[in-house]
């Protein structure tokens, strides 16, 4: 236990700590920044960084796991038990109920739907979320059952998607894509993963290793699918312009209402602002935490787990509450306040700082990608597929640049003002497109890199940064509030996309590159001479006459 939790604490700190030094250092490079009221290099703000480090990185590692003990073996005991059972009706109630509390438990999707409620998480966007994603588990398993391509469900889904598209509201689309993108996290993909193991193991056949792979992705893509048919009805009863009156109160820069645009004047703050994160922490965790407990319970009745399986799960789902509280409360002190304070600086230094807002986002992006824990498993994962052809550096690079290329093309969305359809639309339909050059297996890898890039980076960080720069940007919009949904959001579903693509690219570089290296070395096998070679019949012994 000590050497795994000592594990898990190194790779919280290799995912925070290199972002937090970055940030550091850039503010004290720059000579005309300031996060400070009072206009210095350090004060409340910074302090305010730096004591949340601790509660981040315990956070980290207490509920990564927490979720490899709990949610990840829960999904190991539903996927090789039901499995085995003659009918699968069992399997696909249970299934779909773990997927729907599993998200409604996802603390990345907490701090997205708390963005756009006054009195914390909107739970009615929590709860279609996380419907989409228990609908479309099922999608995920019966496709198994099937043999069913992934490529073609990718392609019926999205075309779907961008259909209904066109009856909704477009500034809602952003919304629609981080919410995609935030759903598949680190309490979500565990769980999805290994149920997806245990599934293609005993249903999927002579492609059970193609199989196991995608399931988060198609995940992803119901949540998607949810929050556009919610926005359908939201429009029709004029929702959607409360969630905008909402915004525009929330990240009013005078108003005070939300961390993202709390201003520490002074280092009394601190403390109050701690509590405040604290208890509020303690409440939403207990909520988003109580249904999939009381699940596991009356589980576990007919499941009949026991003995340390049963102890372990215990413990972990103690790691996840504890560890969602720590991180909460690290998040919303220092990363978000700090996030929204770069957003507001870059927004307020105008158009002559965009190279420097460009070049920030991109060292950003790149970095916080390599820190990501769940990188390494899948740089691991593709290493293993392509038998070593493709590098697990090339992975870390490509998926790295393809975070990267994100944000820069999210700021240059931002910056002047251009309708996100115009950059997710083509972006996935690239990523469709190349699915079907690129191997099935890598393409199943693919669109689960879309839950790595949206990791805690995306919400606690570059998510509030855009809230900040676009509420300084735009406050004075016709439409303040219509301005933060429009161009706040949808920079973690352009974070979504772009490692689908890279992967995708990589898998049909590798594919490439097997094809050369085997024509090579058939090419050398050949002597130079071995046109001119007489090749004389065989000797056949003559038929004695009878």
């Amino acid at each position: 236990m000590g050497k795994e939790l000592l594990l898990k604490f190194k790779d919280a700190v290799y995912a925070i700590l290199p972002v937090v030094l970055v940030l550091i250092v850039f503010n004290f490079a720059v000579p005309s920044l300031s996060l400070e009221t009072d206009g210095s290099k350090f004060g409340p703000v910074m302090t305010s960084l730096l004591i949340s480090i601790v509660p981040l990185i315990l956070g980290t590692a207490l509920f990564n796991i927490g979720a490899e003990k709990s949610v990840a073996k829960i999904g190991e005991i539903v996927g090789s038990r039901l499995t085995k059972r003659k009918t699968l009706t069992a399997l696909f109630i249970v299934a779909f109920l773990l997927g729907l509390l599993c998200t409604f438990a996802e603390p990345d999707l907490s701090v997205l739907a708390s963005r756009i409620n006054p009195d914390g998480p909107d739970w009615i966007l929590i709860a279609v979320a996380s419907l989409g994603v228990g609908i479309f588990l099922l999608v995920a398993i019966i496709r198994i059952i099937k043999h069913r391509s992934l490529k073609v469900w990718l392609g019926l889904g999205y075309g779907l998607i961008f259909s209904l598209a066109l009856l909704s509201d477009p500034d809602f689309f952003t919304l629609a894509f981080d919410a995609g993108g935030v759903t598949t996290g680190v309490v979500t993909v565990p769980f999805i993963i290994a149920l997806g193991v245990e599934v293609s193991k005993s249903l999927g056949g002579n492609k059970a290793e193609d199989d196991s792979f995608g399931f988060s992705g198609l995940c992803s893509m119901g949540t998607v699918l949810a929050v556009i048919l919610y926005s359908l009805a939201l429009k029709g009863a004029g929702g959607i312009a409360r969630i905008q009156d909402i915004l525009a109160v929330k990240f009013n820069i005078n108003s005070g209402t939300d961390s993202v645009m709390t201003v520490l004047k002074s280092y009394d703050d601190i403390p109050v602002l701690l509590l405040e994160n604290f208890l509020g922490s303690l409440k939403d965790v207990s909520l988003s935490m109580l249904p999939i407990v009381s699940f596991f319970i009356l589980f576990n009745i007919f499941a009949k787990i026991k003995g340390k399986a049963l102890g372990s799960i215990v413990i972990g789902f103690v790691y996840i509450f504890f560890g969602l509280i720590l991180f909460f409360l690290g998040a919303e002190t220092g990363f978000i306040p700090l996030a929204s304070g770069f957003g507001k600086w870059f927004a307020s230094s105008g158009s002559d700082m965009l190279w420097l807002f460009i070049l920030f986002g991109f060292v950003i992006g790149f970095i916080a990608m390599l820190a990501e824990p769940a990188v390494k498993v899948l740089a691991v994962n593709v290493s293993e597929v392509s038998n070593g052809v493709i590098s697990q550096n090339l992975i870390f690079v490509s998926l790295g640049l393809a975070t990267a290329i994100a944000i820069t093309l999210n700021i240059i969305r931002v910056m002047f003002d251009i309708d996100f359809v115009y950059f997710i639309v083509p972006l996935f339909i690239l990523a469709i497109v190349l699915c079907f050059f690129a191997p099935d297996i890598y393409v199943g890898i693919a669109i689960d890199a879309a839950g790595v890039a949206t990791g805690t980076m995306a919400s606690c960080f570059f998510l509030p940064m855009f809230i900040g720069y676009s509420s300084v940007k735009y406050q004075t919009a016709e439409s303040f509030g219509r301005a933060i949904m429009r161009n706040g959001f949808g920079v973690v579903g352009l974070m979504s996309v772009m490692p689908i693509i890279a992967v995708e690219i990589v898998g049909i570089a590798a594919v490439l590159k097997t094809d050369i290296a085997y024509k090579k070395a058939y090419e050398a096998m050949l002597e130079p001479d071995d046109s001119q070679v007489i090749h004389l019949p065989s000797y056949q012994p003559e038929e004695k006459s009878a």
